[in-house]
């Protein structure tokens, strides 16, 4: 009996028939608002902060304070991420955030005996915590609301969606931003009223996103919190990608952390110019989303996202020695597209190799390993900048260890025959472990998912 293996050429449903499903629109809409609001708050946070305390390190922290609170968090979310109603969950982390948010740019008013920036600091860490519930639980629902082969292009759908906003909102944000100087209100009014609308249209949602209980719920949480770990461990597919994750959030860590001072301090440039570049990127990203929203699998995604690593560690290296727009601007519509080059086969293999009792702790899991390595990452580039006073050689050292990152990616995939391995595990979803055995003419039909001694 031969297992039918999807075909990476079969077209996918497309994003007509997933924006017909009135559930899956629901959370299509609230993303797409909350996204626009998101983009213009983020771009005012920045310079506000900048504003506030021109240093590179001040910037670094800020970085690190709005990840840690996934770091220190996550691990606990996504075990309630499994247990409660992800729709509920939603919901309160948008009018958590709405709220939050209008309380950043009124820090101005608050008592001086403490800095104002701290103010902020404290303020975007209460935003972060309520961010680290929303994506656990957004990324565990999005299979229950659309079917299998329908993921890719959901997944697409979620990138482009985000980019198409990137490439639209920060050119007008960046104008908008410095009419909104020093204190930015409006902009944080706008991300406000954003939430508002994303809660409304997830609220509507009709379909369960509540977890069917399972008998491990009754567990101490600690061990709950180990079942995540444990299913990336057994499954060799989801361990290289945890690996690969952690290998590159270091670079990514150092890049986030210095975009802005190095436009500014090194580049000499503002608001409306890191607007265009925002924009540049994310229209590079779109076409990269088009074209795989087109697959109902991806052929090879692992050497994709590895790949993507690679193309950002070329780019990255551009973008620290460029020394003027175009040459910053070209680097990182490149980034972009690597960007999302990586999140889409990423995103997709972990909704699929994942059940769904588990997938919150295992997104969980994912965003406390990467967050983990990118929190050290900015750290170490605010650090590096502000001793040398130039943000050149620490991106240039970000862009060599994306590159290096790839290369032992592409090394462990030949190594392992992971894309093998990846084929059978999809291929024998459903079916017994003599019809896998049979069809790989393995006696033991598990010798294929395990790491290699």
């Amino acid at each position: 009996m031969a297992v039918v293996e999807a075909s990476p050429d079969k077209p996918s449903p497309g994003f007509k028939a997933l924006l017909t499903n009135h559930d899956y629109s629901r959370l299509w809409a609230g993303q797409l608002v909350s996204n626009i609001g998101t983009a213009i708050s983020r771009m005012a946070l920045l310079f506000f902060v900048y504003a506030l305390t021109q240093s590179a390190l001040a910037m670094a922290i800020l970085a690190i304070l709005q990840v840690l609170p996934v770091v220190l968090f996550s691990g606990f979310i996504g075990v309630y991420v499994d247990r409660f109603d992800r729709k509920k969950i939603m919901v309160v982390s948008d009018v958590t955030r709405t709220i939050i948010i209008l309380l950043i740019p009124l820090s101005l008013y608050l008592p001086t005996f403490v800095p104002t920036v701290y103010y902020v600091y404290l303020f975007t860490f209460l935003y972060a915590t309520a961010d680290a519930w929303f994506f656990p639980a957004r990324s565990a629902s999005i299979p229950n609301l659309v079917e299998k082969e329908e993921l890719v292009a959901a997944n697409s759908l979620s990138q482009m969606t985000y980019q198409i906003v990137t490439l639209t909102i920060p050119p007008l944000g960046g104008i908008l931003i410095a009419f909104l100087a020093p204190d930015y209100f409006l902009a944080f009014v706008i991300n406000a009223a954003a939430f508002v609308f994303s809660a409304s249209a997830l609220w509507s949602i009709e379909k369960s996103l509540k977890p069917e209980a399972t008998e491990n719920d009754r567990e101490p949480l600690i061990h709950q919190m180990a079942d995540g770990a444990r299913v990336v461990k057994q499954n060799i597919v989801l361990s290289y990608l945890f690996l690969f994750a952690m290998l590159v959030a270091v670079s990514s860590g150092i890049l986030n952390a210095l975009l802005l001072p190095h436009l500014e301090g090194d580049l000499g440039l503002g608001e409306i110019e890191l607007g265009f570049l925002m924009a540049g990127g994310a229209g590079l990203g779109i076409l990269i989303a088009i074209i795989m929203s087109r697959r109902e699998r991806l052929p090879k995604p692992l050497s994709i996202a590895t790949g993507a690593g690679l193309i950002a560690g070329v780019s990255v290296v551009i973008f620290a020695v460029a020394t003027n727009f175009i040459g910053a601007f070209v680097a990182w519509c490149i980034i972009g597209a690597a960007d999302v080059m990586f999140a889409i086969p990423l995103s997709t293999l972990m909704q699929e190799l994942v059940e769904d009792k588990m997938r919150g702790r295992v997104f969980s899991l994912l965003g406390v390993v990467f967050t983990t390595f990118q929190v050290a990452g900015m750290a170490i580039g605010g650090v590096w900048a502000e001793v040398v006073g130039s943000s050149v050689q620490p991106l240039y050292f970000s862009g060599v260890g994306f590159a290096v990152a790839a290369i032992i990616g592409f090394l462990l995939i030949g190594a392992l025959k992971l894309h093998s391995r990846l084929d059978i595990m999809l291929a024998s979803s459903g079916l017994s472990p003599d019809v896998v055995a049979r069809t790989t003419g393995s006696e033991d039909p598990e010798v294929l998912l395990e790491v290699s001694p």
